[in-house]
């Protein structure tokens, strides 16, 4: 065996890769294989290459030849997405199908609607639009409770599932609120100005993914699905960026109405995920600061000078004490419309590329199956 050849194969593979010419790429990985069939990596690229000239059937066996030397997790999942995605329909073929109704995962990454993402972005009437729909929810809410405990609960309630479970003070890792898929788990332990503080943040990742929810929606010009809630919350937590981005609004929503806030699950993120490119975080804070401030345009319509004093009082009745560590990453510039609807459609094109790239089909159906269950 040449092993000098064979490297040199497997690097202009990698290069043509990169560049997306899956024909040359074809060719060096064949000029490698040639010269060594028994390297686990070498079948993978040819497996990635297959894929890039929806060879689907070829990428399959190349990752069963891969797997049979060494059975690596990413070699196995790639079979595994292969899999998924290989008794699928083409979703441009299948676009006449759904009118109106996107509800099927290859229709959703097609070309055609990933294009759409560049070329259908809501101007400032339609975002307007979209927020008025949502704030006239909130207004709908019956606030005649006498506790502002209840007022709140109440809100969150008519939007989201609440949890409340015991957590223990003594617990290192104790957390006082958490979201996803429509539901929020609070620590009912807490005391009732924590807990509203919780119940806000955790309703603000919810108006979040319903602003991305309807953006989508505006943008396919689609009734509500799974499909779609699906992608709008894995748009939201897939990337580490948008992760951040989703904290940091949360955080920001809770911090105007409650003042007692040390953003710290924002800044955990920060500190377990090293390496990020600090232009992306300073996008992410921008992006998080002018989706924070439509959130409080939607929540003005509830939070009256009247609820906010009864929160005051809460605050005082709970003595609870201010939080004086803050955020790690704080900024107060926010991006202008133009920016920030760019910057949505952006979000969302490039989760699109990368679960068609990737073949993320399985995490996405997950996600899929989950908000299924929650609407049966």
């Amino acid at each position: 065996m040449n092993s000098g050849n064979f490297s040199t194969e497997i690097k202009r593979c990698e290069e043509f890769l990169a560049e997306k010419s899956f024909k040359k790429a074809d060719e060096s990985i064949s000029n490698a294989i040639h010269i060594n069939r028994d390297s686990p990596y070498a079948w993978y690229l040819k497996a990635k290459v297959s894929i890039g000239l929806l060879d689907y059937q070829n990428a399959l066996e190349a990752c069963r030849n891969a797997i049979s030397i060494d059975r690596k997790g990413e070699y196995i999942k790639l079979k595994e997405n292969i899999e998924n995605f290989i008794d699928l329909q083409d979703g441009d073929l299948a676009l006449a199908a759904y009118p109106n109704k996107i509800d099927n995962m290859l229709v959703l990454t097609s070309s055609k609607n990933i294009r759409l993402l560049s070329d259908r972005k809501p101007n400032k009437m339609v975002y307007i639009g979209i927020l008025d729909s949502i704030k006239e929810d909130v207004c709908s809410n019956d606030s005649s409770h006498e506790d502002i405990y209840l007022k709140v609960k109440g809100l969150s309630e008519r939007f989201i599932d609440l949890d409340f479970i015991p957590n223990s003070s003594n617990n290192p890792r104790r957390v006082v609120g958490a979201y996803g898929f429509k539901r929020a788990a609070i620590d009912s332990n807490s005391c009732k100005t924590v807990q509203i503080g919780s119940m806000i943040h955790e309703l603000a990742h919810h108006l979040l993914f319903e602003i991305f929810k309807n953006v989508i929606m505006y943008v396919y010009e689609s009734q509500n699905t799974d499909t779609i809630e699906a992608f709008g919350w894995y748009s939201l937590t897939s990337n580490v960026y948008w992760l951040l981005m989703n904290e940091y609004c949360a955080h920001t929503v809770e911090c105007y109405y409650m003042h007692l806030n040390n953003y710290e699950s924002f800044n955990n993120i920060l500190r377990i995920k090293k390496d990020l490119d600090l232009k992306r975080v300073k996008e992410a804070v921008e992006l998080g600061n002018g989706l924070a401030g439509d959130i409080i345009y939607i929540l003005d319509g509830f939070f009256t000078d009247e609820v906010s004093k009864e929160i005051k009082m809460q605050f005082c009745s709970d003595r609870v004490i201010l939080m004086k560590k803050g955020c790690e990453f704080k900024s107060d510039v926010k991006l202008g419309d133009e920016e920030k609807f760019n910057m949505i459609n952006s979000i969302l094109k490039e989760t699109l590329i990368n679960v068609k790239i990737n073949f993320s089909y399985g995490e996405l159906n997950q996600f899929k199956k989950i908000f299924a269950d929650i609407g049966s």
